[in-house]
């Protein structure tokens, strides 16, 4: 407990937040919102700001703590007044924008229906637009025009056609009209005088966007992966749409406003799905759990099972989590738990860890570290990687991948595509008569002897005959194109097949492979394969995999339905 005379400023390590209360009270374990009193050992309910309102001696909602002291209680007292004060200021502050915000609606609503019009007025003068090209063409098939005789078509069909495509290219529909907008002058026919946007021009425009959104992600520190995401796209269309003039939100508005209604906006969809989960079931992804003094079993069990119960048990097909043992335990023990639902290790994470076994490997650790050497001396230097690009026609050698061990032999794939440029780079006049040509020892000389070497090329290679299978199934899971529960097993399978014909050394990776498919594996890939129409024609199967695959999609059929009625059903 702090002394009489120190009231605590800042928030207490360890403690699920850094609200102040968190010195004076601890939380119940497996329970919501209840904290017991350090003071006076007594158990609140209601959550924190009900706690700090039992120090503060505040009435109405719970007893106070017999044993606060003066100083500590007024403290309180305090701190609950200024967090009332602000929410009352937010609150208004947000109702004012928000009635601004009806205001501008308001005026924009004016501004369509006076938009409205003038589109109703164009519609009608392109109307009359039509009926004089059908008179104006009329009066030309049937005045004797010489040029559609002389292109020998006759006159009726040739008319006909021509007015269709002269109509078709002259007119815009009202289609097109919408699709160009509400403003008035782009609801203009093809066949005006408006000259159309040049290649020059285009490009023009497409150099300002790109520099505006560079010096964003640049100066904002931002990844460059952020000019890829359709938020950023969205946003620049519908900044084209309103057009200038109109000021970007704030801060407050963006974490007050907007924030909220985007939640809501989640939470609308996400209660959408909930109706196709009695029909098609859920899975639920794990994430790193943050603020929490234990990572234990026990505590993962916990957690898991609290927001089993909150979905409800009779939706949740699988949860899945990382290979963490703690992890693991917890998903074993909560099987225990709930009888209709599985525990699935993450399949990337799995083939990560996979990776990583192989990577480990002496043999494979030599050849892994010689490339390494390699791309660490060219990409330390920028006359080394423009001399390198010189001779691979523009080629990098260094490419991330989807995890960290994957882009340890993308990176060799990488190199030895690049032999023939590499090995011409390292023997150039230009890299000869450099100061790193001339080195007798260091990273240069190394990576020079490497790659003038036979062996790294022939170990790289064999190498990548074993890596490359596994990176395919590993792009598969960590695919979002296609739910990937019933083609894991058959790519597996796959994989260990083509590393089989290819290496020499198969059973020492079979046994590595092997380690980590049982801990990833579960009935329901067993089930997946078994259920695939894609896999149950015209694909031969060995005795074991069908053998494997019908029993674990029998013990599939146990556990998620409770009826052994409707489980004999079900397996027939």
């Amino acid at each position: 407990m702090p002394p009489r005379e120190e009231f605590p400023t800042k928030g207490l390590e360890g403690a699920p937040s850094n609200d102040i209360g968190w010195h004076f009270g601890t939380p119940v374990p497996n329970t919501k919102g209840n904290i017991v009193c350090k003071l006076c050992g007594k158990v609140v309910k209601g959550g924190i700001t009900r706690f700090k309102e039992h120090i503060a001696h505040k009435t109405g909602n719970v007893a106070p703590c017999p044993n606060v002291t003066g100083v500590i209680r007024e403290s309180m007292m305090n701190i609950l007044k200024e967090s009332k004060t602000k929410k009352i200021d937010k609150k208004r502050r947000k109702d004012e924008f928000l009635s601004q915000l009806r205001e501008d609606e308001d005026e924009h609503e004016e501004f369509i229906d006076e938009v409205s019009a003038i589109r109703q007025a164009t519609r009608e003068s392109i109307q009359s637009q039509h009926e004089w090209h059908r008179r104006e063409e009329f009066r030309r098939s049937t005045g004797g025009w010489n040029n559609i005789y002389e292109e020998g078509r006759s006159s009726h069909g040739s008319a006909r056609e021509y007015h269709r495509e002269r109509t078709s290219k002259s007119i815009p529909t009202e289609s097109e009209l919408t699709l160009r907008g509400a403003i008035p002058e782009l609801a203009r026919s093809k066949s005006s005088k408006q000259p159309k946007v040049s290649d020059s021009i285009l490009k023009t425009f497409r150099k300002k966007i790109g520099e505006a959104v560079s010096k964003l992600l640049i100066y904002e520190r931002l990844p460059f992966q952020l000019a890829s995401s359709p938020w950023l796209y969205n946003l620049i269309q519908v900044s084209t749409e309103v057009g200038q003039g109109v000021k970007l939100p704030t801060p407050y508005e963006i974490s007050d406003v907007y924030l909220e209604s985007e939640y809501q906006r989640v939470r609308d969809w996400v209660n959408g799905l909930k109706t196709h989960w009695k029909e098609l079931g859920a899975t639920l992804m794990c994430d790193d759990a943050s603020s929490v003094r234990s990572r234990d079993a026990e505590f993962y069990c916990s957690l898991l099972d609290s927001v089993v119960e909150e979905i409800g048990e009779n939706y949740i097909v699988q949860i899945v989590t990382d290979n963490e043992a703690a992890m693991k335990a917890a998903g074993k023990k909560l099987m225990l738990k709930r009888k209709h639902l599985y525990w699935t290790s993450c399949a990337a994470h799995c083939l990560d860890l996979c990776l990583e076994d192989i990577g480990k490997k002496p043999s494979v650790a030599k050849v892994l570290d010689e490339a390494k050497k390699v791309t660490c001396f060219i990409y330390n230097h920028i006359w080394t990687v423009d001399l390198m690009k010189k001779y691979t026609q523009g080629k990098q050698i260094l490419r991330p991948a989807l995890t960290r061990f994957a882009t340890h032999f993308i990176q060799l794939e990488e190199i030895t595509r690049q032999k023939q440029g590499l090995r011409e780079m390292f023997n150039s006049k230009e890299f000869k008569e450099s100061k790193w040509g001339q080195q007798k020892s260091g990273p240069a000389y190394e990576a020079k002897k490497i790659v003038l070497g036979k062996d790294f090329w022939k170990k790289a290679n064999d190498l990548i005959k074993v890596y490359e299978p596994l990176v395919k199934v590993l792009r598969l899971v960590d695919s979002d194109e296609k739910p990937t529960m019933g083609f894991i097993y058959e790519a597996v399978d796959r994989a260990k097949r083509a590393i089989q014909q290819d290496c020499r050394y198969f059973t020492e990776y079979e046994k590595i492979i092997d380690n980590r498919w049982n801990f990833m594996h579960s009935d329901l890939h067993s089930a997946g394969y078994f259920l695939n129409p894609q896999f149950q024609f015209g694909v031969e199967h060995s005795e074991n995999v069908l053998i494997e695959t019908l029993e674990g999609t029998r013990s599939v059929i146990e556990r998620l339905e409770p009826s052994l009625d409707t489980q004999v059903r079900m397996v027939n």
